[in-house]
């Protein structure tokens, strides 16, 4: 019977050339996930925070507490859950509608904004590139950049005004993104005790932030494919807005057991990406989580990814330093330009392998 599912046609991934098979989409054993995507433990789960009163300019008596507690989420799992986040639920509800809309079109109209084969923007149904180890997803990338969504918009949707509802709600998600990721940025500073703006005075350009939208269809064999293998994100910080299906596994770091994340309404997953884990040196943690699949329900998800402008030198400030023995420098200085240039010739990140390569020696 499974040999019989693995050669099931998967037209939805299937995007030029010849028809893909289940079975291209099936890992390698030591990949297959144990846990189902709707495994929830309430009693291991990431840390909630809320931004209740300190999303404007004079926040409240809690703020000191609020930082600290944000700063241990991210020490402790590297990842915690995002309430109360000011985004609003308008601008959310729209931008689902959108992207469930343009991955609901016809496979050669999506094709239209394809993907270049230098550059991981535009569309693409899975990565068959990769040439094993596929994804089970549909995936869009777009630079944070009015002018490149409208770009792409435009090629699918057409040149008049049938590509603006799309363009309007990716942009105006993608500008209330920016705002939340500049006030994380100040929390996170402030409970380490840095000037607020030491990580934001390197985000004044767009360059490098992105956005990535994974929709993952129904899967007939989920517990040998993924939609996401195990990586942690290289950027700077993630924002992860996820539907109510569930999917998002996170590595927990002192017993090695994945823990599956629960979904909670109108919030969003805040995980610390590469470069962040070098500029506190370790302090904050990026940690390697992936995206499992089901029989039964589509998946969407969507990850804002931040990143500073090229020229940003990712140096882990003194303050967070122990020139003693305890906490010496754990890696190299390295601007973020580079960085992106390594990890565009390395085209796939596999577990914790992108960081890595700065590592000092101990």
């Amino acid at each position: 019977m499974a040999l019989e599912i693995e050669d099931l046609p998967v037209e939805s991934l299937s995007s030029s050339g010849p028809k893909l098979c289940v079975k291209n989409f099936v890992w390698s054993e030591n990949e297959w996930p144990k846990m189902n995507y709707d495994d929830f433990s309430d009693g291991d789960d990431i840390p909630t925070i809320s931004l209740e009163g300190n999303l404007s300019e004079k926040p409240c008596q809690d703020y000191d507490k609020a930082c600290q507690e944000m700063v241990t989420a991210c020490e402790k799992w590297g990842f915690f859950k995002l309430v109360d986040h000011g985004v609003a639920v308008e601008t959310v509800e729209n931008l689902k509608v959108q992207l469930n809309g343009l991955f609901d079109l016809p496979m050669d109209q999506k094709l239209k904004g394809a993907r270049s084969t230098t550059l991981p923007l535009g569309y693409c149904a899975s990565n068959p590139e990769y040439g094993q180890n596929l994804p089970w997803a549909e995936i869009l990338q777009l630079l944070q950049s009015p002018q490149h969504v409208v770009a792409f918009a435009r090629k699918v949707f057409g040149d008049q005004h049938q590509h603006q509802p799309f363009s309007n709600a990716m942009v105006e998600y993608m500008h209330a993104l920016d705002k939340l990721g500049r006030r994380i940025f100040e929390m996170l500073a402030h409970g380490m005790g840095l000037p607020h703006d030491f990580f934001t005075k390197n985000f004044e350009e767009k360059e490098a932030t992105m956005i990535r939208i994974n929709r993952y269809p129904p899967c007939p064999l989920p517990e040998k494919c993924l939609g996401v293998g195990s990586h942690s994100d290289p950027h700077t910080l993630t924002i992860l807005l996820q539907d109510d299906v569930g999917g998002l596994q996170v590595l927990k770091g002192d017993d090695d057991q994945w823990i599956g994340i629960r979904p909670v309404p109108n919030s969003f997953v805040i995980n610390v990406g590469d470069t962040l884990e070098a500029w506190s040196n370790g302090r904050l943690r990026s940690v390697v989580h992936r995206a499992v699949v089901n029989k039964e329900k589509q998946r969407l998800s969507v990850a804002y990814f931040l990143s500073p402008t090229s020229s940003a030198i990712i140096e882990c400030p003194p303050q967070l330093l122990d020139y003693s023995s305890s906490n010496p420098r754990k890696y190299v200085s390295f601007s973020w330009g580079d960085f992106r240039k390594e990890l565009l010739g390395q085209k796939r990140v596999v577990g914790k392998t992108a960081l890595n390569r700065y590592l000092i020696p101990h």
